[in-house]
């Protein structure tokens, strides 16, 4: 499977689109130096990008991976067998990319997967086929931070509407956060990491998957989980690396089947994740995650909480009033606030 040698420039690529210009279509990025820089002694960067139906957004997705003029680079795209262009885009790049398939699968955490079994590189991300990189020196910024001993780096995205424009109310979404395992475990008090923007060395990747090909959402905390109880050296760059379009459609926005339940799926990762505690703060976690889960439930009701419906969960669950969150709510219905 051919490997990226090069620095490849935009002269070298297919002709973009007419519509098309500046990043990533017309923009020239700078060309690492070979003589500054033997590209040989660059870390391999291997690339996942899973798509399905997304033929309107895909090609700057790819030409944002290989305008980034980095010469040592794995490209792989997993395409779950679209009906829509897709396909014909990426027959356009083939000729760069690593490999590529168009066949049924069984959702994302399985295309996830099986690219993740053709990678040979140093450092792996995944780059979903309706993102794209938003400078052209995002990999060589990864690649210095790998080569000072970082092995998991995480960067930012920058939420985009379908005209370009920042989304300001999601832009907490794409900042990257110092973070640790039991921190991350927490979901209910700790940021999500930016996936688009975060990347693993492989020697940490490879005992995190395969993931589990039943997750529909969050399989990133699945693997970030797994990367982070290994205890790598974790660095928290703020740099916006990826441009992350919000179209309707995100999985983010909750467009999955009406009967997925989301918390269900994040409290089952992050107790399986928990086993590995030392029994006494496994305990604790797991009364904290249920306990959770009923403050969540009562907060997203449309019915304010009755003082016995009150009394009932607090006298059923006495864990509940260690949570200022707890009272709040119940304070909040009270006073007819909510």
């Amino acid at each position: 499977m051919p490997i990226i040698t090069r620095p490849l420039t935009v002269e070298d690529l297919p002709a973009p689109p007419t519509d098309k210009s500046g990043w990533p279509w017309t923009e020239q990025p700078e060309i690492l130096s070979e003589p500054i820089l033997n590209y040989a002694q660059l870390p391999l960067i291997s690339i996942i990008t899973p798509s399905y139906n997304y033929g309107r957004f895909i090609e700057e997705t790819i030409r944002s991976v290989l305008s980034q003029g980095y010469p040592n680079l794995e490209y792989i795209i997993i395409d779950g067998g679209s009906t829509d262009e897709t396909v014909n885009i990426i027959k356009k790049y083939e000729e760069y990319l690593t490999y590529w398939v168009s066949e049924p699968d069984k959702g994302q955490t399985d295309a996830i997967n099986k690219g993740y079994k053709l990678c040979t590189g140093d450092i792996f991300v995944w780059l979903n086929a309706d993102d794209a990189y938003a400078t052209p020196n995002c990999l060589k910024s990864v690649a210095e931070l790998y080569l000072q001993g970082y092995q998991l780096i995480c960067g930012e995205f920058c939420p985009l509407d379908l005209n370009g424009n920042e989304i300001i109310e999601y832009r907490d979404f794409g900042k990257s956060y110092p973070v640790s395992f039991y921190k991350y475990l927490k979901f209910w008090s700790c940021r999500h990491l930016p996936q688009p923007a975060v990347f693993v060395a492989t020697e940490f990747a490879d005992k995190s998957f395969p993931l589990d090909i039943n997750l529909q959402a969050v399989m990133d905390y699945q693997l970030f989980l797994r990367v982070l109880s290994q205890k790598p050296k974790v660095i928290s760059v703020n740099q916006k690396w990826v441009n992350f379009k919000y179209h309707g459609q995100n999985k983010c926005l909750g467009n999955l089947s009406e009967d997925f339940n989301e918390l269900s799926e994040i409290s089952h990762v992050a107790l399986s994740a928990a086993a590995q505690l030392p029994w006494l703060l496994r305990k604790k976690f797991a009364i904290d995650t249920g306990d959770y889960e009923i403050i969540h439930s009562l907060i997203r009701s449309t019915k304010p909480l009755s003082f016995s419906q009150f009394f009932f969960h607090l006298m059923s669950r006495p864990t509940l009033a260690r949570w200022p969150i707890f009272w709040k709510t119940f304070a909040k219905d009270l006073l007819g606030k909510r």
